[in-house]
């Protein structure tokens, strides 16, 4: 089989697995020294730490979906294109513009960078409450 093919297994693997729910493939998506980055708070998370982020928002979200998804393979890695859609606790449903690149090792994601447009954050996360604020 391709390397090619390989990593777009991986890819396609990855992002399905959290649509899913299905923790377990997520977690052996990443390589032992993963280690994640996000361009909101421009900070590396560990595997430990960036798994607990993925359970959290896949058990507190109703529904995640990944779509008008646009890879590129590249030796080593791949970068993905896509629309978050997401539905919330309370029932909004929000999306944002993804870019994430993934570098991988031995079948598995060893780095990963996860870009998004922070000026889209209430079209992802819904309108935040005006108001007094309590204090």
């Amino acid at each position: 089989m391709r390397k090619d093919w390989e990593t777009l297994q991986l890819c396609d693997r990855f992002f399905d697995a959290i649509e899913q729910k299905d923790f377990s493939t997520v977690e052996k998506c990443y390589a032992p020294e993963l280690v994640m980055w996000h361009s909101h708070d421009c900070l590396y998370q560990s595997r430990e730490s960036n798994l607990k982020t993925l359970r959290d928002g896949m058990t507190r979200m109703k529904k995640m979906r990944y779509k008008n998804r646009r890879i590129h393979v590249f030796e080593g890695g791949f970068a993905q294109q896509h629309t978050l859609f997401v539905t919330h606790e309370n029932g909004f449903e929000g999306q944002m513009d993804v870019c994430f690149i993934g570098y991988t090792r031995d079948g598995m994601i060893s780095r990963g960078y996860e870009y998004f447009d922070t000026g889209q954050i209430e079209k992802f996360l819904g309108p935040r409450p005006t108001g007094p604020r309590p204090g």
